[in-house]
């Protein structure tokens, strides 16, 4: 067939006119040689319909996530390799099973040395004070010297009495300070991966919205 011909006429005729060819094309072809005509023919209609579906799933999960609540935000500085599938087991543990609730486990800052000691670099101290500044954590397991940085700012943490209550305080007495509990040899920290090397401080800041959710993330270390 002449293939200038067919373009000439292809043009000259209606949409209808031209539906009617593409049917009759696709009706004369089989099998692979089908898929790949309709793949090049209508690719750029494929592209724009695969891209609106996308689209529009990316909207309905953006309107769903308004509907999450974080429930508790707990960073573990230099808890790189944890298994964040512990704040799975510690929302069965509360008896939580709504789907909306999020327990949430950021890993995502070191300290140096796992003791702490070590100099923080300027993209780890600025992710750590972005997790404090906007009132992201909850809490935080930390090494000592965090631990007193926080420590030294005036009602910044929550005091251990007033988060767990004078019994719990006096029975825990050799793990706990003023204002954090140490957490070094909880086995639950260390069943989900966390590695000690030196004493490490869970520490509740004071706008925390979630305090009775972090005295139960205490709790739920300190069990075997």
């Amino acid at each position: 067939m002449d293939t200038k011909f067919q373009k000439k006429h292809e043009s000259d005729m209606t949409r209808k006119e031209k539906r009617e060819l593409e049917r009759k094309k696709l009706a004369s072809m089989h099998g692979k040689e089908k898929a790949e005509y309709i793949f090049s023919y209508y690719k750029f209609h494929l592209a724009a319909l695969a891209g609106a579906v996308a689209l529009i799933i990316g909207i309905v999960m953006w309107i769903d996530s308004f509907q999450n609540e974080t429930i508790l935000y707990a960073a573990v500085i230099n808890g790189g390799g944890m298994d964040t599938e512990m704040m799975e087991h510690f929302q069965a543990y509360r008896g939580d099973d709504n789907r909306r609730h999020l327990y949430v486990l950021d890993t995502s800052v070191g300290a140096g040395g796992q003791d702490g000691a070590g100099e923080m670099d300027y993209a780890n101290r600025m992710k750590m004070v972005t997790l404090v500044g906007a009132s992201t954590a909850d809490l935080f397991i930390c090494p000592e010297n965090i631990y007193q940085e926080y420590s030294g700012e005036e009602n910044f943490l929550v005091p251990v009495e007033e988060l767990m209550g004078a019994e719990f305080t006096a029975s825990h007495s050799d793990i706990c300070e003023k204002d954090a509990v140490r957490v070094e040899d909880s086995k639950m920290l260390e069943k989900y991966g966390y590695w000690k090397n030196g004493p490490a401080y869970l520490i509740v800041f004071q706008y925390s919205g979630q305090k009775e959710a972090a005295a139960d993330f205490v709790e739920f270390l300190l069990s075997e």
